[in-house]
């Protein structure tokens, strides 16, 4: 189940990037996430740990049909507040989605790995509903911010005394488990300096070679989904691969071997 945000937290949340620092903040993760991701066309996208909003509004300025998920009551009110009925709110879990099998384009968790009680059963949920990607946000572990939250737990008690926090290659390492392997994953970061010194290193904040440095405080990185197996619909008239592996259970599918290439063997 993980940390549910009370009404006062998602005030706080909404207080905080109403602010002129938050809001400044809210651009730069917003700009990362327009690098990694680049949709081509409208998506279906679900958030799950939607929080009060933010994001599912930026990804609906964009065209996007979607939906949220939280465990709090009280978040998903003032989102329902901001956007109406114009998008799809559900309350639940992230390790139990009530979604199908690839119902979405594309999952986004943004801050929200950081407060459930098993990550991994929260991927692999994420991956299980997504068709084409899944979108991470979080705090990195290994940031100066981080390393702060790390040690202000201990004397002062906030929402993040309650979070854990991920690293770069954490978080590539639990998907290629998850997955069965490697799959392509493109990430960038943000907040490699101060928050405080945002307004005057934001030429500095959007170097490429900042940006891609694993030690931001924020953590931005898009999975792609590379699923091995094909489903035939005429698999009578279908023409399989020499090499490939059809499988045992159904002949209606076969799954591609590393040395077979996409096109089809010439007989």
């Amino acid at each position: 189940m993980g940390y549910i945000f009370s009404l006062e937290d998602a005030e706080r949340h909404e207080r905080w990037f109403r602010s002129a620092q938050g809001r400044r903040a809210l651009e730069f993760e917003q700009g990362l996430f327009r690098k990694v991701w680049k949709p081509a066309s409208p998506q279906r996208v679900l958030e799950v740990g939607c929080g009060t909003g933010i994001f599912l509004e930026w990804f609906r300025s964009m065209g996007h049909m979607v939906a949220g998920l939280d465990p709090s009551g009280e978040s998903l009110e003032l989102a329902g507040e901001r956007l109406g009925h114009r998008v799809r709110l559900t309350q639940g879990f992230a390790e139990n989605l009530p979604y199908e099998d690839n119902e979405f384009d594309t999952v986004a968790l943004i801050t929200t790995l950081e407060f459930v009680d098993e990550p991994y059963a929260a991927l692999r949920e994420a991956f299980r509903v997504a068709r084409r990607n899944v979108l991470l946000g979080a705090l990195n572990r290994f940031s100066i911010g981080g390393l702060d939250y790390s040690v202000r737990r201990f004397w002062k008690n906030s929402v993040y005394s309650r979070a854990r926090f991920f690293s770069v290659f954490q978080l590539s390492s639990m998907c290629g488990t998850i997955l069965c392997g490697a799959v392509p994953i493109e990430w960038r970061t943000c907040f490699s300096f101060p928050l405080q010194l945002l307004p005057y290193l934001q030429f500095l904040e959007r170097a490429p070679f900042v940006e891609r440095n694993p030690f931001g405080h924020f953590i931005a990185m898009r999975v792609d989904m590379r699923c091995r197996v094909r489903t035939l619909q005429t698999p009578v008239f279908d023409e399989i691969p020499a090499g490939a592996k059809v499988s045992v259970h159904s002949l209606g599918c076969w799954r591609a071997s590393v040395n077979v290439r996409e096109s089809s063997a010439d007989e």
